[in-house]
C-alpha cells in the first residue's frame, strides 16, 4: 500500500478539516464554508483511493465530479482543487510518509480529472444560462415591441377618435400647456394647436361671457378641471377672430395617472348653435314631410326594418281601414293582415338591395272599400343615412280601381266595336257581290245604252271600292281580334311579283312615274296574294302622299336570310311626333300636297299585320332630304300560320 492511499485512507478527518480551514482563512464567512469540493467530499477521496488502489482508468472524469462544478466558475473550481492538492501532499509531508513516482503521478492525474470534469461541467452550465438568459432576453424584447406597438396603436386609435369625435376637445398637461386640440375645436375657435400656459388661454382662443368679456381663468372650465373639478354642460362662448362669437356647451375633468398623480385635463366643447340649427332644420323638414303627407293625393308611409309603420298619411290609412293613430308603431302585420303578404316581400327586397320598385300593381280586397277588390299601383323607395344604409322605405299608393273600370270598359267597347265592324263587314259581302255580278253583267250586253253603260261601270267601280273597303275591315277584325291576318306561304319569287303589281298600278295612275328596281336573289316562302296586298298599299300612301309630278320607287333587295322591300316618295316629310302612329288603324295623313284618300285608314295597319304575319317588320322614316321611305324586311321562310 502507497503512502498516498494510507493517508487517504487514515487520515480523512484531517485533510477534511485542514480543507475547512484553508477555505475560512480564503474566504472568511459567518457559516459553514462554500465550496465545490466540501459538499461531496468523501466521494472525491474515494474516487481518488479508487484511482490509487485499481488500475489505470481512462482520462474522462466520473459523472460525480462533473456535478461539482455547476454553480461555480472556473477561477473557483481551479483554487479549490489547487488548495486540496497542496493540503493533501503538505500532511503526506507533515506524517513523514513517502510515496513513489508512479502513485504520485496517479495522484496528480485523479485531481486532474475531477477538476477538468468540474470546469467542464461549469462551463456547460454557464453556457446553459446564457442561452436561457438570452431566451428571456429575446422574449422580454419581443413582448417589449409588442407592448410598444400596441400602445402605439392606442395611442393612433385614440388621436383617431379623438379627431374624428364630432365635438370640439382640448387636452392640457399638468402644468396647463395645451397639448392636443382637435380639428373640430380648431372650427369651433378659428386658432390651430398653440402650446401655450393657462395665462394665455383666454387671449389665445377668445374665451368669453355671453356679452363677449373676457372670461377671468378660474372661471375656465378647464382650469378648473386642472384643479381637480369636474364640471358638466356649462355654457361659454368663443369670440372667434372673425369677431363672431360662438355659443359652446363644455364638460371638463381632470385626468389621473394610475398612482393618483394629476396628469392634465380634459375639455370637450358642442357647438351650440350648429345644434339648434340642426334641430330647426329638422323641424323644418318634419313639418314639411307632415303637410307633404296630409295634402298629397296619394297613400304614402315609411316602414322601418321591422316592417313597422313610422309615419303614413290619412289617405292610405283610409285605404286600410285603420286611422293614423292606430297605425303608428305596428306592423303591417297587425295593421293590413290581408294585404302584407303581398307586400311584404317588395319591402323587403327595398332594404336588401337598396334599389327601389316602381309601379308594383296589387289587386287585393281592402277595408276602404269594404272589402271588395281595388286595384293599386305602389311604388317602393329607400331612404337613406349618410352612409349609403337604408333605415326606412317610403311607399306610394296610388288607388287605380276606377281607372282600372274605365280601361275595362273602353276594352270592351273596342272590342264591341271591332265585332261589330267584323259581322258587319261580312255581312255586306253578299249583297255587294250581288252589285259586282249585276253590274258586270250589264257591261257584257252590246245593246246596252250609253247612259246605261256609264252607269254600270260607275257602278261596279264604286262596288270595288267598297269590296275593298269591306275586306280592309275584316283584316282589322283579324289582326285585332282573331291572332293576326292569316297567311298561306308557298315557294315565291318576289321580282315577278312586283312587276305586277306595279304594272297594275300604271294602269290605274297612268299619270305617274312608277319606278322598279329588282337586285338579288328574291325567292322565298310568302303568301303571294298578302305581299301583292302589302305592295299595293304601300305603293298607294305613296301615290296619295306625294306630288304627281314627282316619281314613286319601289327597290326589291337580296339580304341574305332576308330581303328588304322599300318603297320611296318625295314630297312633304311626315312629322316627326306622327311616325309612331303610322300604322295605328284608321290613321289618315294630311299632308300639303297630297290628294284625298278614299280609304278607311288602314292601309298602313294591313301592311304592318301581314309583315308581322310573315315573322317580318315594316319602318317608316322621313326627311326633307331623304323623302319618306317604308321598309319592309322580311325573313325567306316564315312560320306557317294560317
Amino acid at each position: 500500500m502507497g503512502a498516498l492511499v494510507e493517508l487517504l485512507a487514515t487520515r480523512r478527518e484531517d485533510i477534511l478539516q485542514r480543507f475547512e480551514r484553508t477555505l475560512r482563512a480564503r474566504f472568511p464567512t459567518e457559516g459553514p464554508p462554500r465550496s465545490v469540493i466540501l459538499d461531496t467530499f468523501p466521494e472525491l477521496l474515494d474516487e481518488l483511493l479508487e484511482l490509487l488502489r485499481g488500475p489505470p482508468r481512462g482520462t474522462s472524469p466520473s459523472p460525480r465530479a462533473r456535478q461539482r462544478g455547476i454553480g461555480y466558475d472556473a477561477a473557483r473550481i481551479i483554487l479549490e482543487y489547487s488548495l486540496l492538492r497542496e493540503g493533501i501532499l503538505k500532511l503526506l509531508q507533515e506524517t513523514g510518509g513517502t510515496s513513489d513516482l508512479e502513485e504520485q503521478r496517479t495522484f496528480h492525474r485523479g485531481i486532474d480529472l475531477s477538476m477538468s470534469g468540474a470546469v467542464a461541467e461549469s462551463e456547460r452550465a454557464r453556457d446553459e444560462e446564457l442561452r436561457k438568459a438570452e431566451k428571456e432576453r429575446a422574449t422580454l424584447l419581443e413582448r417589449a415591441h409588442a407592448a410598444r406597438a400596441a400602445a402605439e396603436e392606442q395611442h393612433t386609435l385614440l388621436k383617431e377618435l379623438i379627431e374624428q369625435s364630432g365635438d370640439g376637445i382640448v387636452m392640457a398637461d399638468a402644468e396647463g400647456v395645451l397639448r392636443i386640440l382637435n380639428s373640430e375645436s380648431e372650427r369651433q375657435h378659428g386658432v390651430p394647436l398653440k402650446e401655450v400656459g393657462a395665462l394665455e388661454w383666454v387671449e389665445t382662443y377668445g374665451l368669453c361671457d355671453e356679452e363677449g368679456h373676457p372670461m377671468p381663468l378660474e372661471q375656465v372650465p378647464l382650469y378648473r378641471a386642472l384643479h381637480g373639478e369636474h364640471v358638466r354642460d356649462e355654457m361659454m362662448w368663443i369670440r372667434r377672430p372673425d369677431g363672431t362669437r360662438l355659443p359652446v356647451s363644455v364638460a371638463a375633468r381632470p385626468l389621473w395617472r394610475p398612482d393618483g398623480s394629476l396628469r392634465g385635463a380634459v375639455v370637450t366643447s358642442r357647438n351650440v348653435a350648429l345644434r339648434r340649427a340642426l334641430a330647426k332644420e329638422r323641424e323644418e323638414a318634419l313639418a314639411l314631410l307632415d303637410t307633404l303627407l296630409a295634402t298629397a293625393p296619394v297613400g304614402l308611409a315609411f316602414v322601418d326594418r321591422d316592417l313597422r309603420y313610422v309615419r303614413i298619411n290619412h289617405a292610405l290609412a283610409t285605404v286600410n281601414g285603420v286611422p293614423v293613430e292606430q297605425t303608428i308603431g305596428r306592423t303591417i302585420w297587425e295593421v293590413i293582415p290581408a294585404i302584407a303578404p303581398s307586400s311584404a316581400p317588395y319591402y323587403q327586397r327595398v332594404f336588401e338591395t337598396g334599389e327601389p320598385l316602381s309601379s308594383v300593381e296589387i289587386t287585393v280586397p281592402t277595408a276602404g272599400r269594404r272589402g271588395e277588390l281595388g286595384h293599386y299601383l305602389v311604388s317602393y323607395s329607400p331612404v337613406k343615412d349618410h352612409a349609403g344604409q337604408t333605415l326606412m322605405v317610403a311607399a306610394s299608393v296610388v288607388d287605380i280601381t276606377d281607372l282600372k273600370r274605365f280601361e275595362e270598359h273602353l276594352r270592351r267597347t273596342a272590342e264591341f266595336r271591332e265585332r261589330f265592324l267584323g259581322i258587319v263587314s261580312h255581312d255586306l259581302r253578299n249583297p255587294l257581290g250581288i252589285i259586282t255580278l249585276s253590274a258586270n253583267l250589264l257591261l257584257r250586253q252590246e245593246t246596252l245604252p250609253e247612259r246605261a253603260l256609264r252607269l254600270a261601270q260607275r257602278i261596279a267601280l264604286n262596288a270595288e271600292l267598297m269590296g275593298r273597303m269591306i275586306g280592309d275591315l275584316l283584316d282589322l277584325t283579324r289582326g285585332r281580334l282573331g291572332g293576326g291576318i292569316p297567311i298561306t306561304p308557298v315557294p315565291t319569287d318576289l321580282g315577278p311579283l312586283g312587276r305586277r303589281v306595279v304594272s297594275e298600278l300604271e294602269v290605274a295612275h297612268p299619270a305617274r312615274e312608277l319606278r322598279l328596281e329588282v337586285r338579288g336573289d328574291l325567292r322565298g316562302e310568302w303568301d303571294p296574294d298578302r305581299l301583292a296586298q302589302l305592295l299595293g298599299n304601300l305603293l298607294k300612301n305613296a301615290l296619295d302622299y306625294s306630288p304627281e309630278d314627282l316619281p314613286v320607287a319601289l327597290a326589291l333587295r337580296d339580304e341574305g336570310e332576308r330581303v328588304r322591300i322599300e318603297v320611296l316618295n318625295q314630297g312633304e316629310p311626315i312629322p316627326a311626333e306622327l311616325l309612331p302612329e303610322l300604322f295605328e288603324p284608321f290613321r289618315r295623313g294630311e299632308q300639303r300636297g297630297s290628294k284625298p284618300s278614299s280609304g278607311l285608314g288602314l292601309g298602313l295597319y294591313i301592311v304592318q299585320q301581314i309583315a308581322t304575319a310573315h315573322g317580318g317588320t315594316v319602318a317608316a322614316r322621313s326627311s326633307r332630304e331623304e323623302g319618306t321611305v317604308f321598309t319592309v324586311q322580311l325573313p325567306r321562310a316564315p312560320s306557317r300560320r294560317g
